[in-house]
């Protein structure tokens, strides 16, 4: 049963703000989302996003995303940028900071620093 309201666009959570280890577990994802959901899968991106470097704009409609943005070299300040095409958000995030997106939420993302960044995802599935 959800808690509130479906959730309808993307937020992030700082590593200082929430233990990253909580975004992995769907109860408290749930509570977030504000839907019943079902953990899928963790994956790890089969590229590095090169300084510079992203994804195009993509849009699930059968998932939710928790996003960990990983630098593999050392750096400060924010490393990865989502955004849409439209430019309706920009979220920034640091190292090991979080990013939650839910289902049809356009989202692409850019790597913003001079190193490497690697993406963590785990997916949740939505159920009816």
């Amino acid at each position: 049963m959800a808690e509130r309201e479906p959730l309808r666009r993307a937020i992030v959570f700082r590593r200082a703000e929430q233990a990253i280890y909580t975004l992995f577990e769907a109860d408290e994802v749930r509570r977030l989302a504000g839907e019943t959901i079902q953990l899928r899968d963790v994956g790890i991106n089969d590229f590095e996003l090169v300084p510079g470097g992203g994804f195009e704009q993509q849009t699930h409609d059968d998932k939710l995303e928790v996003v960990v943005a990983i630098p593999l070299g050392k750096t400060e300040g924010m490393i990865v940028r989502y955004t849409d095409d439209e430019g309706s958000y920009c979220l920034e995030l640091g190292a090991q900071d979080s990013i939650l997106i839910p289902r049809n939420v356009p989202h692409k993302a850019l790597n913003i620093c001079d190193t490497h960044v690697v993406l963590i995802t785990v997916n949740f599935r939505y159920v009816q």
